[in-house]
């Protein structure tokens, strides 16, 4: 391995390149790095109408001049590259652009098929905060492979979920560069009914694509070109997986991602994050995966960040100083951290932190402080508890909670889960991180079929009421009249044969409306911020993460289902408030001697 390339090895995953033959070409990457600065120029902003610096050393801030021929200047970015070279080495904080131009198009590997070498990357995932010049750097490297790139026919599709998104940020970004350029506009033509861009001497074009409208889904298969996905978070998976492949004949296309953090932990967005952290730390090899994450520790708790959240801020905003002032960013954190909703939006947009709901209820470390092992079927056995049933209606989960106090502490409530869903309906749910938890601590039942087999439940209930001193069964009469009945009372036939066993355990019912949820829903919030509500169930803490409540005009709240639906379900959240409810009526520990009263 020469030299050169050592100083460009950022991770594992590069490590891995280098030991199987790729190696850093510096003058390829100068080439994006000096295009690039030449002929494009910001339009908005205090710097509207100066070149797009790529800036590399966030601390030294040295502002290389830009030669107007790149031969001629060739040695003087050398020097340049060289300096951002030993600032990598010596840890000096580095702004992300000129790292991302010079990685990403300096790799290079040879290639069998196309008899030379090629580019090392097909594929780019950067995600960095809010402010830090996603949109500029992304068109002016659209417009790069577009005309500086040198291949003939190139097809450059700027992508984002809303059409207006790509066309007035993206697509416009890449307008007015070319404008301002005297070189780029004599060169180009512009439709603008299309925000197309056409390059004449390569007969190459630029096109924003979205994929909001599901009638033009089709339209996008076939393209053959490269990518630039902006606000990866919010894309859904049919425009992704379209136009994943849109290159796959040409020699070095190019599939770029770029975004902040999302708040859907089931998105296409969060799956390419996760995926990217793994070939980031060498977990998962994909030499020809380009990964850029400027983010603090995703489960970074909000007393570290109160320790030092400047700190913080500088992991996620590699332009920290530059376009991302310190004062503004502390003072933006300062308002928010006064709001779980809002210091969620704080942690999403300005520390990259993906976080769970877009307005969540129960803050992730507040959660994460009841975390117990101890809470485990063998530890509670034989204690009394309460139980609550969220029955779905056939399809979906259904959820079996059980609520034990303490007798060391009576603010103290312990949650057992149970989980049922029909086997039919578990592809949709096993490309989940936690799936593989989920059927081992996750007390999940899969049940035979495309529907809950009730029977099924029944018979759960009834084991755990051998395991546990189950007081009484919370339910909704909605959904769960005929399954309770069966579990209290038994199903006996004409001729007095017992067709199923009673438990004898009292049914109370609890009709899910506001009134009734207003205030367990209150004190379980309480308890959870003050680490009082115990658990040990993934699929429970999955669902805890992306519950959301919804208020009346006197301020009662109940949990609701985010608006995204999706795969997002809280049945075990509600049960959980259900036996909490219950408990609350029997007087903590001393439910055994104290019945409940009829929660209507």
């Amino acid at each position: 391995m020469d030299e050169i390339t050592k100083s460009w090895i950022r991770n594992p995953s590069d490590e891995a390149a280098a030991a199987n033959g790729c190696r850093f070409d510096v003058d390829r990457g100068l080439w994006t790095v000096w295009w690039i600065e030449r002929h494009c120029r910001l339009y908005e902003g205090e710097h509207a109408g100066e070149p797009l610096r790529l800036r590399g050393c966030a601390e030294c801030d040295a502002e290389w001049p830009i030669p107007a021929d790149f031969n001629a200047g060739l040695e003087a970015l050398r020097d340049r590259a060289a300096s951002h070279a030993e600032c990598a080495a010596a840890g000096h904080a580095l702004d992300w652009q000129f790292e991302f131009a010079m990685r990403l198009f300096g790799w290079v590997r040879d290639d069998d098929f196309w008899k030379r070498e090629v580019r090392r990357f097909r594929q780019a995932i950067v995600f960095v905060a809010k402010k830090n010049k996603k949109s500029p750097t992304l068109a002016a490297t659209g417009l790069y492979l577009l005309c500086g790139d040198g291949e003939p026919g190139q097809k450059v599709f700027p992508a984002a979920k809303d059409g207006n998104q790509v066309r007035d940020i993206v697509g416009q970004h890449a307008v007015k560069m070319v404008e301002q350029s005297p070189e780029l506009s004599a060169e180009c033509t512009i439709n603008r009914n299309l925000m197309r861009i056409t390059h004449g001497p390569s007969l190459s074009f630029l096109q924003p694509l979205s994929s909001a409208n599901e009638r033009t889904q089709e339209s996008k298969e076939g393209l053959n070109g490269s990518v630039l996905i902006d606000e990866l978070h919010v894309v859904d998976r049919n425009l992704a997986n379209r136009v994943d492949r849109a290159g796959i004949s040409r020699s070095e296309p190019l599939h770029i991602e770029v975004s902040t953090a999302g708040d859907n932990p089931d998105s296409y967005g969060k799956e390419r994050f996760d995926h990217a952290l793994l070939v980031e730390r060498g977990q998962v090899v994909d030499e020809q995966l380009f990964v850029a994450i400027y983010a603090a520790p995703q489960d970074v708790s909000d007393a570290e960040i109160e320790a030092d959240p400047l700190n913080y801020g500088r992991m996620a905003n590699p332009a920290m100083g530059h376009t991302v002032n310190p004062a503004e960013y502390l003072a933006d954190y300062q308002r928010s951290k006064s709001s779980t909703s809002a210091f969620s939006l704080f942690k999403k947009y300005r520390l990259n932190v993906w976080q769970s709901g877009s307005n969540p209820w129960l803050n992730s470390s507040d959660w994460a402080k009841g975390h117990d092992p101890s809470v485990t079927d063998d530890d509670l056995a034989g204690q009394p508890c309460v139980a609550a049933l969220d029955l779905s209606k056939t399809r979906d989960f259904s959820a079996l909670v059980y609520a034990f106090g303490d007798d060391d502490d009576a603010e103290v409530v312990r949650l057992i889960a149970r989980f049922f869903l029909p086997t039919t309906r578990a592809k949709l749910y096993s490309d989940l991180p936690g799936w593989d938890d989920w059927q081992k601590r996750g007390g999940l039942h899969l049940t035979p079929g495309d529907v809950i087999d009730y029977g099924f439940v029944r018979s759960v209930f009834r084991e755990d009421c051998e395991r546990f001193d189950v007081q009484s069964l919370l339910y909704d009469p909605w959904h769960a009249e005929e399954t309770t009945q069966t579990l209290e009372q038994g199903v006996v036939s004409r001729d007095g044969t017992v067709i199923e066993e009673g438990t004898g355990v009292p049914r109370v019912e609890f009709r899910q409306t506001i009134v009734n949820f207003a205030e367990p829903t209150a004190e379980f919030e309480r308890r959870v911020i003050a680490g009082k509500i115990r658990h040990n169930n993934p699929i429970l803490t999955w669902q805890a993460g992306h519950v959301q409540v919804k208020p009346d005009p006197n301020g009662n709240i109940r949990p609701v289902k985010p608006k995204s639906g999706g795969r997002q379900t809280i049945d075990g959240i509600v049960a959980a408030i259900m036996a909490f409810a219950g408990l609350l009526a029997g007087g903590g520990v001393q439910v055994v001697n104290k019945p409940l009263a009829r929660i209507l």
